[in-house]
């Protein structure tokens, strides 16, 4: 099993990264909801294609 990623974007679409307890994803998933945001949870390869996609975005608007 590969490293997680846990992503919150909250309703001004700002987001952070916040670190994953292995153990209690479940439960900062269901937190990060609670407090009205919007989590994510990626694994090593999305992330890489998330953020590959995101670079060829913003350099597709310049």
């Amino acid at each position: 099993m590969g490293k997680k990623y846990l992503f919150s974007t909250d309703s001004t679409g700002r987001s952070r990264e916040i670190k994953v307890d292995p153990k209690h994803l479940d439960r900062q998933v269901r937190d990060e909801r609670a407090a009205g945001r919007t989590p994510t949870v990626l694994d090593e390869d999305d992330r890489i294609r998330y953020g590959r996609l995101t670079q060829q975005f913003l350099k597709g608007r310049r």
